[in-house]
């Protein structure tokens, strides 16, 4: 071992390949001797030197030609002493690079210390003059980034990762932040592209699983995400918000039975919440035992009775059994917690028509297609109730436009072929009930479910803000 200068210590090494150990002892020594900078210099390999720094940010490696000039010493003179003059000359090249290091290391806890002060653009400008020294310097890009999106300024925060990647595309933390990044913003498709990277680069990392699985359930990729989650909530099973997301998930790729299953150990964690009876609920419903199901919401009505959702879902289940008086109960009640709730609107207005009460069915209906009026469902409900008060011309452009929205609707095609037979348009009734039954072969209608009714007001997770634990605090990595 050399101390050269003072400055740096330098570990000289023949053997046939440096392992870890090595290594470990020169940062010991640096340790020791409370310096900043060492060498390992090894004549048995091709690459003769690494660098080895106690500083946070990764210091400028020597100049190639020093370092060629290096190279060849080692090559035609194998002595002791032609090592040594290789390193002292090599020392006054680095020599600047000391100086640079220490202007580096203070640069970076000034940053630091502005960052914890809030004065961001103080730290921001500090962390570019890094960049000005070293160019390459990944933790002042990763700084630079973290800064601009705790300030929502994603655009740019994003920028500065991007650059980081480009200089070490597979680095972990950066894709992490990169995908940290992107979900702040909203951004899932996006997002899911740096944390599969991240997720590959260290597999047994919980939290850039788990944030991928957040990304890919962002864009509706639950089957993706399912591994995901299973795994982290394997490791972490106390995770309420993973828990939350696991049963969201099989819910959606209609793993029922699954979902029943894990019900208990969401029970022992949120024992309280009206959401494991919805979830319960929902379950039961896409398994067709609509008893359970309405007891399940019955729950949930006694433990949260303002909560709109609540309302709404046994309200559904009412309409679902064909208890319409229930029914109707309970979807008024939604409304009168949440006026603007659309889904409980339509519902209501069906379980007017079904129960054959067109004229209250009509004003509600009226107002749906005014907000929505590319919604099909509407539309045809709309058409029913006018022909059910014998206005057939105006059911005709209703049932129309529902199949100028949706062509191949085989219930659109009968309901306008039923109103051309009352207006004794035979030719048009013919055609559209041989549309409705060519459809009707080519596609099933669809069973009405809960969780598509319910659609994000049914989904906790999106209800009550809950996010992966780990979501919820992190932090761009330093």
């Amino acid at each position: 071992m050399l101390l050269v200068g003072g400055k740096v210590i330098v570990e000289l090494k023949s053997v046939e390949q440096v392992v870890a150990a090595d290594r470990k002892q020169l940062q010991i020594y640096l340790r020791l001797t409370g310096l900043k900078l060492g060498y390992l210099l090894n004549s048995g390999e091709a690459l003769i030197c690494s660098v080895h720094s106690t500083a946070g940010f990764r210091i400028m490696k020597p100049h190639r030609l020093m370092m060629d000039l290096l190279a060849c010493l080692f090559d035609h003179l194998r002595s002791q002493q032609a090592i040594i003059a290789g390193v002292l000359l090599a020392s006054s090249a680095f020599a600047h690079t000391v100086s640079q290091g220490g202007k580096v290391e203070d640069l970076a806890a000034r940053a630091e210390r502005l960052e914890a002060q809030g004065k961001w653009n103080d730290a921001a400008a500090a962390y570019r003059e890094i960049l000005r020294l070293d160019p390459r310097s990944i933790p002042a890009l990763n700084r630079l980034g973290a800064l601009y999106v705790r300030q929502e300024k994603f655009r740019e925060g994003i920028k500065y990762y991007q650059q980081a990647l480009q200089l070490v595309p597979n680095d972990f933390g950066t894709n992490l932040n990169l995908g940290i990044a992107y979900i702040k913003s909203q951004n899932y498709v996006a997002a899911a592209v740096p944390l599969e990277k991240a997720t590959r680069a260290d597999p047994d990392n919980l939290q850039a699983r788990q944030l991928l699985a957040v990304a890919l359930i962002g864009k509706d990729d639950y089957e993706r995400a399912l591994p995901h989650l299973e795994r982290v909530a394997t490791l972490n099973p106390k995770d309420i918000g993973i828990i939350y997301l696991l049963n969201r998930a099989y819910l959606e790729t209609k793993l029922y039975e699954k979902a029943l299953a894990s019900f208990e150990r969401l029970e022992a964690l949120d024992p309280n919440s009206p959401w494991v009876h919805i979830l319960k609920g929902q379950a039961y419903d896409g398994l067709s035992y609509y008893a359970k199901a309405i007891r399940e919401f019955e729950t949930a009505r006694q433990q949260q009775p303002a909560d709109s959702t609540v309302r709404f879902s046994l309200g559904f289940m009412y309409w679902k059994v064909r208890r319409f008086e229930e029914a109707e109960v309970e979807l008024r009640e939604a409304l009168k917690i949440d006026p603007r709730f659309d889904e409980a609107k339509f519902y209501l207005a069906d379980t007017y028509l079904t129960d054959q009460k067109p004229e209250k069915a009509l004003p509600i209906l009226e107002g749906l297609v005014e907000s929505d009026p590319k919604n099909v469902r509407v539309r045809l409900d709309y058409g029913n109730v006018l022909e059910k008060l014998n206005r057939n011309e105006d059911a005709v452009p209703q049932f129309q436009e529902a199949l100028r929205l949706e062509p191949t609707r085989a219930e659109a095609h009968y309901q306008l072929a039923r109103v051309y037979q009352k207006l004794k348009r035979t030719a048009d009734f013919h055609r559209e009930l041989e549309l409705s039954q060519k459809f009707q072969k080519q596609k099933l209608e669809e069973q009405e479910s809960l969780l598509k009714a319910s659609g994000s007001r049914g989904d906790p997770t999106h209800e009550l803000g809950l996010k992966p634990a780990r979501l919820r605090k992190a932090e761009d990595r330093r």
